[in-house]
């Protein structure tokens, strides 16, 4: 399949042409990378901070210029310039094939696509939490329009669907889809992570997300959904294993759904990768399997010892563009959602910091048990409307959202530029 992809991106007279939106850690590393793609070009990037935009992209070699002329971007770009806007409306005026959301946040994000979708474009993010608070809606309002909303290959989600193909496509039943975690600190805060995160390069956000546990939880919802798998227990069961083998000794296989689950190991030798739990219904297969040096069966340890991020988006762009096929979304009917947990005591009058944050963490939830909780991805500027004890799980009838793009579609709050 990749030697048709580079075959056909070499043949275009045209290149794809994505305009960007975010400059986050991940968006200037795909930006980077992009370049060295035959065939797909990024000609503007959709910022909030345009200037300082600009000079981060010249500091690292980029020759760019803000501009939110249409017309005078086509000039700039065929002279190899990258234009920078904080309009958002050039995603309509401005042609392209597709849109690469990659703002790291579900408010602003949820505008991004959906001004994506209204200009007939494909929607594609690198953000497992705008799709997994409102990846459906959002799907929903993409089907309409005929065009594609998917996330990438790279993130834990992406990878894992590409693997759970694999497995499928060679006769595998999948079992249990998981990610590898070394350390997890549901009560992490900002400032005992903010020197990892410096030394790392990422924000502290991302660094507590990672270590609290709210991004493996939202990346697993993406997957439970997108593949109709359940789960075993609030938060899923996470044994603690050596190495990504000894999963084989902790679940009672014979007990689990017959869709599968998602879930995961933890361990400090474990790499930062992904992998299933799959069987073969061929008892002929057990033989080769064993001479393949994956054990004596019935059950078998599929991994990828790492997640390539932004190298690998390349491939999901391609896929969505020529031909039309999402990697990963949130599916029309989710079966799994991620709600808010207090990380601390918290009072009256506080105000929600969202993911990453020091006032709660995220925990996956089945989504039949869920109705009356708040989704970690809209929770960040409500305000607490009664005190709630450290752990709780914090319900929709505890807090005031905040209005924004995300809550509006979700449901949750009047439009308030509707007419009634």
């Amino acid at each position: 399949m990749y030697d048709i992809i580079l075959k056909k991106l070499a043949e275009r007279e045209t290149p794809i042409d994505v305009i960007v939106a975010g400059l986050g850690f991940m968006g200037f590393g795909f930006i980077s990378s992009i370049k060295h793609t035959r065939g797909i070009r990024v000609p503007l990037i959709i910022s909030r901070r345009p200037e300082e935009s600009k000079k981060y992209l010249e500091s690292n070699g980029f020759t760019t210029i803000c501009e939110s002329n249409p017309a005078k971007i086509a000039d700039f770009v065929e002279r190899g310039f990258i234009c920078v806007s904080d309009d958002l409306g050039l995603i309509k005026s401005y042609p392209s094939h597709a849109v690469m959301e990659v703002t790291g946040t579900v408010a602003y994000g949820t505008e991004v696509a959906l001004r994506a979708i209204a200009a007939g474009k494909h929607i594609i993010t690198m953000n497992p939490e705008l799709q997994a608070t409102v990846g459906s809606e959002l799907m929903a309002l993409a089907d309409k329009a005929g065009v594609v909303i998917t996330d990438v290959t790279g993130d834990q989600p992406g990878s894992l669907a590409r693997l759970i193909g694999q497995s499928k496509l060679m006769g595998f039943n999948v079992l249990l889809a998981g990610n590898m975690k070394r350390y997890l600190n549901y009560h992490a805060k900002q400032d005992e992570m903010q020197n990892w995160a410096d030394d790392k390069g990422l924000s502290v956000r991302q660094t507590v997300s990672f270590t609290d546990g709210t991004k493996q939880s939202i990346e697993m919802t993406l997957v439970a959904n997108y593949f109709g798998m359940d789960i075993t227990q609030f938060g899923m069961r996470g044994p603690e294993v050596e190495e990504v083998q000894d999963v084989l000794k902790t679940f009672q296989w014979s007990k689990l759904p017959s869709g599968g689950i998602v879930d995961y190991v933890i361990g400090r030798k474990l790499f930062p990768g992904i992998f299933v739990v799959a069987e073969h219904p061929d008892a002929n297969q057990q033989k080769y399997l064993r001479y393949l040096g994956l054990g004596e069966g019935p059950r078998y340890v599929l991994f990828e010892p790492y997640h390539l991020c932004h190298l690998e988006v390349a491939g999901t762009i391609a896929q969505v563009v020529m031909f039309g096929q999402p990697t990963i979304n949130n599916s029309r009917h989710p079966l799994a959602t991620t709600i808010a947990v207090a990380k601390t005591e918290l009072k009256k009058g506080d105000v929600l910091d969202g993911i990453g944050g020091d006032t709660i963490y995220g925990k996956i939830d089945k989504i039949s048990l869920a109705s009356e909780f708040l989704p970690m991805g809209l929770a960040v500027g409500a305000v607490i409307n009664h005190p709630l004890h450290q752990d709780q799980p914090i319900k929709l009838s505890d807090v005031t959202l905040p209005v924004n793009a995300a809550t509006i579609l979700a449901g949750l709050v009047k439009d308030p530029s509707a007419k009634e």
